[in-house]
């Protein structure tokens, strides 16, 4: 329950409370840059975020924090959320920044999981790369964003993402993202699998024993 319960705490603070994502991410990022290195318990965070957002509505920490089992929350099993990235999907015109940008990151990850389910047919070069074009996609660091957007464009064979998938290989050290992207060129794009290799060989030196072997299975 713990584990649960500290997750719907910080999704209850940032959709219920802040109601904004970007404003939450900033606060994560100003408490950790203000506390980095030091012991916090519970009152030093309750206060950091009370002064940093004094006029939202006031958090029942008492419910969330001390009392046995989930505190009494409405639940939304609303489905718009989902329409509007379905809507994306469907869409026979080009997708907009704008569009884009009115989802949240769960929303855009999510949108791009049903783009990955699509048809060969429906997921061309030519859509990706628009796509791209109108919404800047490299400016993205959400891993689960990038993970999903860097196998459409391994799909499609979208050289120009090409640098900015390596660098991403490069960076990321979970297996899970490891294994189905170097998979992914393995069936998808094999033509670019030797510079694929030839960046593995000089990276493994970084990853985890094990992802190395899942890795050299697969290429």
């Amino acid at each position: 329950m713990q584990y649960f319960k500290g997750a719907a705490l910080l999704w209850h603070l940032e959709q219920d409370i802040v109601r904004s994502e970007s404003d939450f991410n900033e606060f994560l990022r100003s408490y950790i840059a203000r506390f980095s290195y030091r012991i916090l318990n519970t009152d030093d965070f309750i206060q950091y975020f009370e002064s940093y957002f004094p006029h939202v509505m006031k958090v029942d920490w008492n419910s969330w924090l001390y009392t046995p089992g989930m505190p009494p929350i409405t639940i939304d099993f609303s489905t718009k959320l989902e329409q509007q990235c379905r809507q994306l999907v469907d869409q026979y015109s080009s997708i907009s920044s704008e569009q884009l940008n009115s989802l949240n990151a769960n929303q855009i990850a999510y949108f791009l999981n049903l783009l990955l389910n699509q048809s060969a047919t429906n997921i061309t070069y030519d859509r990706i790369k628009q796509m791209d074009i109108n919404c800047h996609m490299n400016k993205y660091s959400n891993c689960e964003i990038c993970y999903r957007w860097y196998q459409l464009c391994i799909r499609v064979k979208y050289i120009e993402s090409f640098d900015d998938i390596m660098k991403f290989l490069g960076r990321t050290s979970r297996m899970k993202y490891l294994k189905v992207m170097y998979n992914e060129f393995k069936f998808s794009w094999p033509e670019m699998m030797s510079k694929v290799k030839e960046f593995f060989q000089e990276h493994k030196q970084y990853m985890h024993p094990i992802a190395i072997k899942q890795i050299e299975i697969r290429i």
